[in-house]
């Protein structure tokens, strides 16, 4: 009875995922019963009462918010309070948001896509946030041999959604070493496309507590950057005086994302110098090496001092759908 059970399990096409193309496995048949009498679910991960599909929607750079995409929390109040769901009045524009071409990527405003943010007043500033989404993750990219496309694996949905942006908006991630990572970005001089390789340097780590990941690389230009992503509260008070230009702005469309239902990160990087960097490295290895109690503790004491005096780039604003 159990095999037979199993058998059905796997044909159900009520278990079929049609985006994968993965029909149910009965790995085994021991648990069937107890399968079958459950009826309510009670969790606390968000990722497993949404469809857990992160979408790049939204960002505000240089103090300037961008992407015009209604969120489906924007699209029921609307609707409750007679409105029309669809209708972005600011730029007085009606954009389908429904079945995004691209998956985790959901995102529209022609005033940076296609290569056009190089027209914008920041465009530098633009440059650098789109370089940080391309650099600063630990995504594994892979390329399709059939199509030549490049897909990435990431630690969580919201990581992949950063890099798929960065490609669709002309920085694409292509390959990663143990100590290098490749993209390719439309050259401003030449206004041709060439490949650029970052020295990986370091990864500071995301947990729950930093609420933050960087990374320590070297440019082809030589110079030693730290790129930071973060929670908005952890990343504004690490911001030099020099580097809190854009705050008040950004603060202020974070607060409408949130409002949308939006999950925001805050952008931020330095300059950093050899000298500093030299001892952090001699430091932070040693913790990293430790063995002691207080070993975490080390680490996260080296990574604090090196995580301050940013500036401030901008913010990402990412839909759960």
């Amino acid at each position: 009875v159990k095999v037979l059970q199993s058998v059905f399990i796997n044909r159900d096409i009520h278990m079929y995922y049609e985006e994968t193309d993965k029909p149910a496995q009965a790995r085994t048949s021991d648990l069937n019963e107890e399968l079958g009498m459950v009826d309510t679910i009670l969790s606390d991960k968000t990722g497993t009462l949404t469809c857990n599909s992160m979408e790049f929607i939204k960002c505000s750079i240089a103090g300037t918010a961008y992407g015009r995409g209604i969120t489906e929390v924007e699209r029921s109040m609307a609707v409750r309070s007679g409105g029309s769901p669809l209708v972005n009045e600011d730029l007085d524009v009606v954009v389908d948001r429904f079945a995004p071409k691209v998956k985790g990527f959901n995102f529209e405003d022609e005033r940076v896509m296609n290569g056009n943010w190089v027209r914008q007043p920041q465009a530098a500033v633009l440059q650098k946030f789109f370089r940080l989404l391309a650099v600063c993750h630990t995504a594994i990219p892979e390329t399709d041999v059939v199509t030549g496309n490049v897909c990435y694996e990431a630690e969580s949905p919201d990581e992949a959604a950063f890099v798929v942006a960065a490609r669709e908006l002309g920085f694409e991630f292509f390959n990663r070493t143990q100590n290098g990572i490749s993209f390719r970005e439309l050259d401003l001089v030449t206004g041709k496309k060439v490949e650029r390789v970052y020295r990986l340097l370091n990864v500071l780590e995301f947990n729950s507590s930093r609420k933050r990941m960087s990374v320590i690389v070297r440019d082809d230009d030589g110079k030693l950057l730290l790129l930071s992503k973060g929670a908005d509260n952890v990343i504004f008070e690490r911001l030099a005086k020099n580097g809190r230009q854009f705050e008040a702005k950004t603060q202020e469309h974070v607060n409408q994302y949130a409002d949308a239902g939006l999950r925001t990160l805050i952008l931020a990087y330095r300059e950093v110098d050899e000298n500093e960097y030299i001892e952090f490295n001699k430091n932070f290895n040693e913790a990293k090496s430790s063995v002691s109690e207080d070993r975490e503790a080390l680490i996260d004491e080296m990574t604090d001092k090196m995580e301050r005096n940013l500036i401030l780039l901008g913010a990402t604003a990412v839909e759960d759908k």
